[in-house]
This record gives structure tokens, sequence and C-alpha cells, in this order.
């Protein structure tokens, strides 16, 4: 049943993400297209990687990930962040994808306000502890690259 149940919450999930992108994608200028949408996600959920981390995330050529890149920051969705070598440079979202990706209708604040009106503080407290436990072990599968 808990298989099933975390399907539901994850199938949720995707639905009212990919509602929000296509609510926001290709309407006006420096519009993102889906493809661009998650690009720029992935190197958010990532936390700042190089073209070379976030090609390999994504099992792309560097060449391929420079371009996805530079055409996110054309558009103003991403940034350079400058690192010690010359040669490199990290990556960062910028305000305005922030802005768009963690509005007023956040999924995390969706979901936290539905448990919080269906839960007793006690059962709250208790799914916290279980988050808490899914996490690390998530982080430890991954190598604590969540």
């Amino acid at each position: 049943m808990i298989e099933e149940n975390f399907e539901k919450i994850y199938r949720d999930f995707r639905l009212k993400l990919y509602k929000k992108i296509f609510r926001t994608i290709g309407e006006g200028d420096g519009a993102l297209t889906a493809t661009e949408f998650f690009a720029v996600e992935t190197v958010g959920l990532m936390g700042e990687p190089t073209i070379g981390e976030f090609a390999e995330c994504l099992s792309i050529t560097s060449s391929h990930a420079a371009y996805k890149v530079k055409k996110l920051m054309e558009k103003g969705y991403l940034e350079r962040i400058p690192t010690g070598d010359r040669r490199t440079f990290r990556l960062k979202t910028t305000e305005k994808f922030e802005k768009f990706y963690h509005g007023e209708d956040n999924y995390g604040k969706y979901v936290f306000e539905s448990l919080a009106s269906a839960l007793t503080e006690e059962e709250l407290q208790e799914t916290d502890r279980l988050f808490e436990k899914f996490v690390r072990t998530i982080d430890g599968i991954n190598g604590g690259k969540g």
C-alpha cells in the first residue's frame, strides 16, 4: 500500500508541475520551451554545477550543454558564477527563474498546507521524522547528492 500511496503523491506532484510549466512556457519574450525548463530546473536542483557536471548529469555532450546554457543565459534564466580557475565557471539560476519556480503555487507549500490541515501536530512531527529519514536514505543512495 505504501508504494501505491507514494506513486499517487508523485503522480500528483508531476501533474501539478507540468500544469505550471505549460501555463508559463511558450508565452512572450524569453519564454522557455519544455526542454529549456527541465534544463534550467536541473541546474537549480544540482546547486551551481559546472557545464561539465551539468552535461554529465543529463548524459549529453559538453558542447550540447554549452549551447543550452548559452540560450538560457540569453533568456535571463541562468548566470555564470566565477571560480578560481579562469577556464571554468559555475552555473546558477537567476532571480527570474526563482520567482517563477518558487511562486505562489509552489508544490511544497501545497503539500505542507494540505498536511497541516489534515494532521494533528503529533502526526505532523512524526511525518517530519519520516521525511527526514527518507531524505537521509536517498542521500545515502546518491552519495550525498540529494
